[in-house]
């Protein structure tokens, strides 16, 4: 017990200072509904990166990583591969999503499909599948929260305490101060983040082995199929993931509040041109998964292979540090979605109900619903966990589904309500037989992609068999 005391105090510690610095940046703040969801579009290029990195970067590539590279090995290297894809596409798509955000003062990412398609029921169509889809993500933030916080805490703190725990601190910043406390928060989750992968876990296979390269002869000695892209996995399903995140990456509605946040457009291009640097942290994750794998330890739950290799690499009170990273990876990304679904809800499903509501009382709601979602996800992760990269996976099929709708109203004057509409129920359709009907990928091609390749099928027949629409120049105006 005495050994567990420092670990405990230090993740303690930095959960309260967490929720210190995430409430004192709204304390004292009245929040206009802008000011709340998207900190007033007045974020310059440090707090924007912290912010994206944080939301980006979560509990998935903190432990998901090194769980999938314990188990499958190479197959994982995926997730380096689609953000270099995702932030080649989002350097030129989120300014098209800033400069409508701006003009029409949008705050939701369903408010870019109301102007853009002058459709009230698509809006909602978009937030329900926004909220439906995302709530498995928020979900995998806390579980992966409770596993690190238990392990960290040497078993003191349990999983679900820790999920309890988590998700309430969360909930008290995100509820006081929105998205200018989740920016303030991410400042110091993303540097822990960092500062934990290089300085520690990359030191993981120089412990153990002496040396990378030492790491990877082991592995082919002990797992040798982890060295290929073998079944059941394969190389079909590595490219067509790899493209499915790639194009979902900008599809999930917590990164349109974040665009909308930005201070100006050339703030924005910077932090595009930067956040790539971030994303390498993800390769100490992976070699602390392969050399847990190389050294044949069999773990019950392969998540949690990142925090077994600090168990066996250094002396416990490091536990420590890296379950405060581990929190700040969860706490970064959760807290965002959180405030997300929240302003989905809030600016695009009860206008529906109370169209008159007042900017005041929506701000009321959004912070009501930080409560329910919260709540929502904590009882899933207690009662209903999954494998985070499972998770991940179904969030991205779900949510890549936006990406015609969104991407091809940009240029293209015949897309209409229907067809984006059309579009992405096909697509959803084809996913949710495929997931759970088939319960296996065609051809090795992962059911999300399938579900996209029907979904661009649907908009276009449906986009030449009706109208084009005539709000098209409408939402032109914002790029000139």
């Amino acid at each position: 017990m005495s050994s567990a005391i420092l670990p405990v105090a230090i993740i303690i510690g930095w959960v309260l200072l967490s929720l210190a610095v995430g409430v004192l940046a709204g304390i004292k703040r009245k929040f206009n509904l802008e000011g709340y969801l998207v900190s007033g579009r007045s974020l310059g290029l440090i707090f924007l990166y912290v912010l994206m990195a944080g939301e980006i970067y979560s509990a998935y590539a903190f432990l998901g990583t090194g769980g999938w590279a314990y188990s499958y090995g190479m197959p994982i290297m995926y997730a380096i591969g689609y953000g270099a894809l995702a932030y080649a596409f989002g350097y030129f798509y989120a300014k098209y999503v800033w400069k409508v955000g701006k003009y029409f003062k949008c705050v939701t990412q369903a408010d870019y499909f109301h102007v853009r398609y002058n459709s009230r029921a698509l809006a909602a169509l978009v937030a329900l599948i926004g909220i439906v889809f995302n709530v498995p993500y928020l979900q995998l933030q806390l579980q992966g929260l409770g596993y690190i916080v238990n392990v960290g805490s040497l078993n003191t703190i349990s999983i679900k305490a820790g999920i309890v725990i988590g998700m309430v601190i969360m909930m008290i910043y995100v509820y006081t101060s929105g998205l200018r406390g989740i920016s303030w928060t991410n400042l110091l989750q993303a540097t822990l983040m960092f500062i934990v992968a290089w300085a520690i876990l990359f030191a993981v296979p120089f412990k153990q082995f002496g040396g990378v390269s030492e790491m990877f002869k082991a592995l082919a000695q002990a797992k040798p199929e982890h060295l290929v892209l073998h079944p059941p996995l394969g190389i079909a399903w590595y490219v067509s993931t790899l493209i499915l995140c790639g194009l979902g990456f900008f599809m999930y509605p917590q990164m349109y509040p974040s665009i909308y946040s930005a201070r100006d457009l050339k703030t924005l291009k910077k932090n595009y041109t930067l956040l790539p640097i971030y994303s390498i942290f993800m390769i100490p994750v992976i070699l602390a998964g392969l050399t847990i794998a190389a050294m044949g330890i069999k773990l019950a739950t392969p998540d949690e292979a990142v925090l077994k290799a600090i168990e066996v690499s250094y002396p416990s009170w490091v536990l420590g540090i890296v379950g405060a990273g581990g929190f700040a990876a969860a706490a970064s990304t959760a807290s965002a979605i959180i405030l997300t679904l929240a302003g989905l809800l809030s600016k695009n499903l009860y206008t529906i109900i109370k169209p008159e509501a007042s900017d005041k009382e929506l701000v009321l709601v959004s912070r009501v619903s930080v409560i329910l979602f919260g709540l929502v996800a904590m009882l899933l992760a207690l009662y209903a966990p999954g494998r985070l990269v499972a998770l991940l996976l179904l969030a991205y099929s779900g949510i890549t589904q936006m990406f015609p709708g969104a991407v091809l109203g940009l240029f293209w004057k015949r897309m209409n309500k229907y067809a984006a509409g059309a579009g992405m129920i096909a697509g959803l359709i084809t996913v949710t037989y495929i997931k759970f009907g088939l319960k296996h990928n065609p051809l090795g091609i992962h059911f999300g992609l399938w579900g996209l390749l029907v979904n661009f099928i649907v908009t276009i027949i449906v986009a030449y068999a009706t109208k084009p629409d005539e709000n098209f120049e409408k939402f032109k105006v914002a790029f000139t």
